[in-house]
Parts: structure tokens; sequence; C-alpha cells
């Protein structure tokens, strides 16, 4: 079962459309959003949804004409014993986002905590939705990003590097290629979603299922939207009473 061109088209295509994100329309959202243009952020929201539906989809599409196997993509059954092992990540890295999330909560009411938390989360304000309306978008994004972002990266592109290179440098090299694929929040964060995505190539070698994967990706995309959403609320609620001066 050896890769075509067909597949090296969508690398090559999603290699663009990354070089065009981080260049040309992640930086004119972010213009857009700082400017407070209306609708600006879910805009984003849904142009990053359809873009990564479509690659998907595509490599979905392409798996059943070539009649390949989903076990190439890890999306096949696992054997229960592996699986347990996948299953006891997701409800440790879930308990521990939900810890941080109550720690986060409980500060919420003071100033000086709220300001330095926003502080922390700054490279993400443009991404985090700050609406209620917003708040649903991100949800959407954050399933889509769970889904796909797993399917393309621990799936495809680990099974295109493992027909060449083997298993170990496919999950170091899609790691590497998912952490700058977020080049967009800044460099300093390249390497840190590189360990992210290791993180997320070992849970699935681990547990022979790219399903484990999918469930840490969306829950940690989910809780942070939250924490992110619930600090800027809590900032504008202080903002809102600190008193007007001359």
């Amino acid at each position: 079962m050896k890769p075509g061109v067909l597949d090296y088209v969508v690398v090559a295509l999603f290699l663009l459309r990354e070089i065009f994100e981080w260049r040309w329309n992640w930086p004119h959202h972010v213009q857009a959003i700082r400017a407070r243009v209306p609708g600006a952020r879910k805009r984003l929201y849904r142009t990053t949804i359809i873009s990564l539906w479509m690659f998907t989809l595509f490599v979905l599409t392409l798996w059943i004409i070539r009649a390949r196997p989903l076990s190439a993509l890890w999306l096949d059954t696992a054997a229960p014993w592996r699986l347990s092992i996948g299953i006891v990540a997701v409800a440790i890295v879930i308990a521990f986002f939900v810890l941080q999330g109550r720690k986060v909560q409980k500060v919420l009411a003071r100033p000086k905590a709220v300001a330095r938390l926003r502080e922390q989360l700054e490279f993400a304000n443009s991404l985090a939705p700050e609406t209620s309306s917003e708040r649903r978008g991100f949800w959407l994004l954050s399933i889509t990003a769970g889904i796909c972002e797993e399917i393309l990266f621990r799936g495809f592109l680990m099974w295109l590097i493992a027909q060449w290179a083997g298993l170990i440098t496919a999950v170091i090299l899609s790691s590497v290629l998912f952490g700058c694929m977020h080049i967009y929040l800044g460099a300093a964060y390249v390497p840190k979603v590189t360990v992210v995505g290791l993180m997320f190539a070992l849970i699935v070698v681990a547990s022979g299922s790219l399903w484990p994967a999918i469930v840490i990706h969306t829950a940690m995309d989910l809780i942070s939207g939250e924490i992110s959403f619930r600090v800027a609320q809590a900032s504008a609620a202080i903002s809102n009473l600190q008193p007007v001066t001359s």
C-alpha cells in the first residue's frame, strides 16, 4: 500500500494553505478582530472549520476510492487492552484540564488575578471567544480541530511518512509539522504545540486507535476556550466596575 500522487498533492496543498493562513489570512483576521469589526471572530472560525473539513473529507474519500484499510489511519477497532491505555490517558488529561478550569474559576473575582490570567492568555486573544455566540462557534471549531487535525496529522500524515521512514520518524516529524502549523500564535509556541502533538501521537500508537487522541484534543480545545471565555467575561465585568476618572 504505497502512497500515490494525490497523497502528495494533499500534503502540498495543505502546506500552502498553512503558509497562506500564517502570512496573510490570520494577520487580516487579527486586524479585523482588534478593530472590533462585527462578526470577525466568527468568520475566522467558519473559514477554519470549512477548510479543515475539506481536506479531511478529501483524505477519507481517497481512502475509500483506493480501498485502503481504516487501520492505516488508526480508525479501526483496536485490541481492548491497548484501547484501555487510551481511555486512561483520556481520563487523566481531561481531569487535569477540569481541575485547571476550577482553579481559574476560583480567582475570577479577584481583579489582579484576572489581569494576570488575561495577560497569560494574550497570545490566543484573537482566537478565544468573548461573546455567547462566539462561544458556540468555538465549540464547533474545537470539535472540528479534534476530529480533522487528528485524522490529518496522526492518521494521514503519520501513515504517509511511515511508508518511507518508519513509524518512529513519522511520530516525530508529524509532531514537528503540527507544531509549525500553529506558528501563527507566535514562534515561541511552536515547540510547545510540537510537544502536545507528540503526546497525541504517542497515545495513538500506544492505544492503537485515533479515537482517544480525538477525544483528548477536542476536550483540551473546548476547556481552553471555556477558560478564555470566562476570563474575558470577568475582565469585561471588572472594567465596567472601574470608576471613571478625569
